[in-house]
This record gives C-alpha cells, sequence and structure tokens, in this order.
C-alpha cells in the first residue's frame, strides 16, 4: 500500500452527497452518509460513466450509474444490481484535522 494521501477537507463533503475528485489521474467518487465517509473508484465497471454523477442512496448504501443503472455499494464496492458484474476499487480513509486522507 501507498502512503496516504489528502483528498479534501471533510466539510467540502456533505452528508448525502457523492462527489468525484481526481488524484495523481485517478478519479475518485467520495461520499458522506452521514455514518462516515466513503471512496471508491469513480469509474462505472460496466457503462464507463462516472458514478459521481448518478444517483447516491444512503438507505440502500449503493451508488448508481447515471448511464445504465448499475449498482455499487460505496462501503465496499461490490456490484448491487444489474448490470454492473464486476465491483469497483474502494479505498481506505481516516479523516485527521479536518482533512480526509485516502490511500492509494
Amino acid at each position: 500500500m501507498s502512503d496516504w494521501t489528502e483528498l479534501c477537507a471533510a466539510d467540502a463533503l456533505p452528508e448525502g452527497e457523492a462527489k468525484g475528485f481526481t488524484i495523481d489521474g485517478l478519479r475518485l467518487c467520495a461520499v458522506n452518509d452521514g455514518t462516515g465517509i466513503f471512496v471508491v473508484a469513480d469509474l462505472c465497471t460496466h457503462g464507463q460513466a462516472y458514478l459521481s454523477d448518478g444517483y447516491f442512496d444512503a438507505e440502500e448504501c449503493v451508488l448508481e450509474c447515471p448511464l445504465h443503472g448499475g449498482l455499487f455499494s460505496y462501503r465496499d464496492g461490490s456490484p448491487q444490481g444489474d448490470p454492473a458484474e464486476k465491483p469497483v476499487r474502494s479505498f481506505p480513509i481516516r479523516v485527521e484535522g479536518g482533512r480526509v486522507m485516502v490511500q492509494l
């Protein structure tokens, strides 16, 4: 595993929203569901669309791809609904001094 990298200020992730970031050419999707902050790869493994542009559902803990409606758990990246079959990568995070750090 690599070193921890700063993603953003914790207050830059409003509760109930998904937000896309690019770090070192890697596109990430961060969500704050009110219970914690989670980070997964932002690119759908089925339709090649950004998950941060899709629907965020905190009750079901999923992100929906805006292209074909595939569902992914934002907690672990696992596929949760067709046509998604392959998981997206999830990343460890920690919050330090009001900053969200992600391990790439």
